[in-house]
Order: structure tokens, then sequence, then C-alpha cells
């Protein structure tokens, strides 16, 4: 599979594979999504078959190190992230990858070795100009069983300071996200008909742990 920038063509399909996950309030939109790929729209890397068919996507948001680290520590949502925190390749030496979303379309197993690979690709190209360029670190807000399992069991990420309370339930075949913080509030949803689903988790790697991550970015 080859992979080709994200354009505007795209927001659509990007926001509907999102909001199946995680319908929150505070939805990321087209306008947000044209901020954060204004500079460096490969970050939205769109993996298609040879007639041009999307077979997956990895939507990658770039984030400069105040802007990574804010949303890591849950003082900034995705929905948040603007042009003063979005990586500037002219501007700054340091880069926080933070996955927006990933999601294999095709029977092809393994999707996040094309994902990684093609994210290395990226981050070479942008040191042919930025060559004391530094990856801080990696993150994704994980909210499916899924998706955690390749964070937490893959790619070895953790969740650090910031402890997500957001939980997804289920009924009547739709999710729906509550911020829960206590056992009763948890019980009562449950007494209500909600069938849980999981907890959402900021899930972080940092330079110098351990992770196939970084067997793919050198």
């Amino acid at each position: 599979m080859k992979f080709r920038s994200v354009i505007e063509k795209d927001y659509e399909l990007l926001l509907e594979l999102d909001k199946k996950v995680y319908p929150t309030d505070n939805p990321v939109t087209s306008e947000i999504l044209s901020n954060w790929y204004r500079n460096n729209p490969e970050f939205g890397m769109i993996f298609e078959d040879e007639s041009g068919k999307i077979q997956g996507v990895c939507v990658i948001i770039p984030l400069n190190k105040k802007g990574w680290n804010k949303l890591i520590n849950g003082k900034l949502s995705e929905s948040d992230l603007n042009p003063k925190t979005i990586f500037d390749n002219r501007r700054d030496k340091e880069i926080g990858l933070h996955i927006y979303h990933i999601e294999r379309f095709s029977e092809k197993k393994d999707f996040y070795k094309y994902s990684l690979s093609g994210l290395n690709e990226i981050i070479q190209n942008l040191r042919k100009i930025n060559k004391e360029l530094a990856i801080i670190g990696f993150s994704g807000l994980c909210v499916t069983p899924s998706g955690i399992g390749l964070f937490y069991n893959k790619f070895n990420c953790k969740e650090k300071k910031f402890i997500n309370q957001e939980y997804i339930f289920r009924k009547d075949g739709k999710l729906r996200i509550f911020k829960i913080d206590s056992s009763l509030q948890f019980s009562n949803k449950l007494k209500e008909g909600y069938e849980y689903v999981n907890r959402c988790k900021m899930l972080v790697l940092y330079p110098g742990e351990s992770s196939l991550i970084w067997d793919y970015l050198s």
C-alpha cells in the first residue's frame, strides 16, 4: 500500500470515522483539520491500493512541545489544537506525534507497520531541512478496546499523570460518553440500562522507553 497526503475531500470521511467511536460533544471539525494540515498535510496519511481505493488511514497531529505536553496532560483536547500548538518545521526543533485516528479497511494484517514506516519517511523528509529535529513523544487518545490494545500491548504506551475520566457506554445500539468520577455514578449508568464499553485512555510513550515504535522512527 502507498500513502498520500490528506486533502480537503477526505475530511468528511475522517470526521465520520472518529464520530463512530468517539461521539464527543466537542468534536473536531473540518476547519480544525485544515489548521492541523496547513503546513504538513503528509501527516494525514491516506493509504490506497493501485486503483485509488482507500485501504486505511493513519491521521497524526504534529504538535510543538508546548501543545503536545498540554494535550497529553489533559490541559487541551484534540479539538482545542490550533496553529499555536501545531508543529512548524521552520521554527520548531522538537515534535510530539499524536495519533488522532488509525483504521484499516483492507484484509492486510499489521496495518500499523505500514503507518509507522510512512511516518518514518515523513520525519526523515522533514530532517532534510530541519536536521536537529527530535521526536519528544508519541501518544494517542484511545477510545476503543482495539485501539487500547494496539497502543498498550503493541506500542507499550502507558497512562502517565493524566487519567482520563471519560467512559464509553452503549445503549439502544448507540455509543455515549460520560464523565464518571465515582463507582456510584458508574453503577447508576448500568442501572439505567447502559452497557459499559471501556474507559478512554491517553496513552503516551517517551523516548528512551522500550517500544517497537523506535525501531521504525530512527
